[in-house]
């Protein structure tokens, strides 16, 4: 299942201007709040100059961030803003708040890729950075908008510098940065979520010494098309404590390790999963199909069949140990008919929400388990290149939905430390049965299917948990087909060279 909105989804949640700047405030996407701005690497007579620092954000306007565009949150993230500072509430890991580059066009960041993402800020360290690539058209009318992200852990690059505090209660940023005033620090309003004051003490006089946070992350650490990013990003959050940004940036260089930033150096970049949107291979399509309802599974089976098309099932492994609901019997006749059957999670929580890295683990490992005692496939077959489930003589790679489509840097590390170059599989489709399935509305699936073809999108997610959806299957594959798309399944459409033959 999913969430309404996740990382990746194709429309962001913006903030309305309210009178009072402190105003808590969340609502709409809107386009026009993006233009293009570029800044360019510059020659001269003498050579090549150095390219300067970028300054994305330093949170002047409610709205828009230093190069113009916008930025804004999405998931319902409820944000605070003053004039050099956003304060971000999060309550669960699919709110994401981003800061972008432009809109209606490609922007390189291959200028800056020896250089540094910066970011100023206090509280909350346990969230997900990403840079988000746009989609091959870079245009926000295309399915997926944006497109994929690379995901590093914030907590992993943390500096913290110990300093002593000017004597007109003011810090300066480190020598080589342009010199910031730090704003003054002030109580939210009230809020269920916990917040801890860094700056004052419980009399609200200032220490002699402050600690300031930030974060260092190679450009070089975010595996994604550097002509076409789109945004910066910050999700995946684990823990509701607020964090408070003040800045956004790419520098050329970091500060010398010493004593008095605790010997900070660069994090090595962990291995992670392949965050994969959409097919790759020309004219395909392939259906993603979550677990759903036993009593409705047979006539999934029977739809296929009779449209003679082929697809992948993410099975959860509870779902598999309980006996009463015959799923073990129901994928195994799905594998001898040629499907696929992939990992999707142990118990089906948004794991990246998951407070521990061994949570995250038990979610992983239960599942291959039980894939391997259930239906006797061997999630750690290693194939050139990649590792891949085998059932038998039939290859079939190993791919991940995650739960709710919640995708943050831990989970996708994790997976990565016990499957090489894994799979990790969204959408560009989504048939909104989540939302649309047990209204009084149901035919709006079919709006959102069609509605996703038009733009672009070939890889669908969908459930078999309410009957409407299961009696929409059969159009949803004539549309695919009269839009002359070949359906297969995932590992097919991805062009896995150990998917079977098409």
């Amino acid at each position: 299942m999913r969430s309404p909105l996740s990382l990746i989804a194709p429309a962001f949640a913006v903030a309305l201007l309210l009178p009072a700047a402190t105003s808590l405030v969340h609502g709409p996407y809107e386009l026009q709040h993006w233009f293009e701005t570029r800044h360019e690497r510059t020659k001269s007579a003498e050579g090549p100059r150095l390219t300067p620092s970028l300054v994305i954000d330093t949170f002047q306007d409610l709205l828009h961030n230093d190069l113009g565009f916008w930025h804004g949150t999405g998931e319902n993230l409820t944000l605070q803003h003053e004039p050099g500072s956003m304060r971000l509430f999060p309550t669960h890991p699919d709110q994401n708040f981003h800061t972008q580059f432009n809109a209606y066009g490609c922007f390189s960041l291959l200028p800056w890729q020896d250089h540094f993402l910066h970011v100023v800020f206090e509280g909350n360290e346990d969230f997900t950075v990403s840079l988000n690539e746009n989609n091959a058209e870079c245009s926000p009318n295309r399915a997926p908008f944006p497109g994929v992200p690379d995901s590093v852990q914030a907590s992993r690059y943390v500096m913290r510098t110990r300093e002593e505090s000017s004597d007109d209660g003011t810090d300066d940023w480190d020598e080589g940065f342009k010199l910031v005033q730090q704003p003054e620090m002030k109580k939210p309003p009230p809020t269920n979520n916990s917040y801890r004051d860094d700056v004052h003490d419980d009399n609200g006089q200032a220490p002699a010494y402050s600690e300031r946070t930030e974060l260092f992350i190679p450009l070089s650490h975010f595996r994604i098309n550097q002509h076409r990013v789109v945004s910066v990003s910050f999700s995946g959050f684990y823990t509701k404590e607020p964090i408070l940004i003040h800045r956004v940036e790419f520098v050329s260089n970091i500060p010398a390790p010493s004593p008095s930033n605790n010997q900070f150096t660069i994090p090595e970049k962990l291995p992670t999963g392949q965050l994969v949107l959409r097919c790759s291979r020309p004219n395909s399509f392939a259906f993603g199909i979550d677990d759903g309802q036993p009593q409705y599974a047979q006539d999934v089976m029977r739809i296929l069949d009779e449209e003679d098309v082929r697809a992948t099932f993410f099975a959860v492994a509870a779902g598999l140990r309980d006996s009463s609901t015959n799923f073990t019997t129901f994928y195994q006749e799905m594998l001898k008919k040629g499907h696929q059957v992939a990992l999707h999670s142990n118990t089906h929580p948004r794991m990246e929400g998951l407070p521990t890295l061994g949570q995250i683990d038990q979610e992983i490992v239960q599942s291959m388990l039980t894939m391997r005692d259930e239906l006797g496939i061997d999630c750690t077959s290693i194939f050139p290149h990649h590792v891949g489930m085998t059932l038998t003589k039939d290859p079939n790679s190993l791919i991940l939905p995650p739960p709710f489509g919640t995708v943050g840097a831990r989970m996708r590390q994790q997976l990565a430390q016990h499957i090489r170059n894994p799979y990790i599989v969204n959408w560009s489709v989504d048939v909104e049965d989540w939302l649309w399935a047990n209204t009084s509305t149901p035919e709006k699936q079919l709006e959102a299917f069609y509605r996703d073809i038009a733009r672009g999108g070939n890889l669908a997610v969908m459930h078999f948990l309410d009957p409407t959806t299961v009696a929409y299957l059969p159009q949803f594959i004539r549309h695919v087909r009269d839009a002359g798309l070949h359906i297969m399944r995932v590992d097919q459409c991805l062009e896995d060279p150990n998917s079977p033959n098409l």
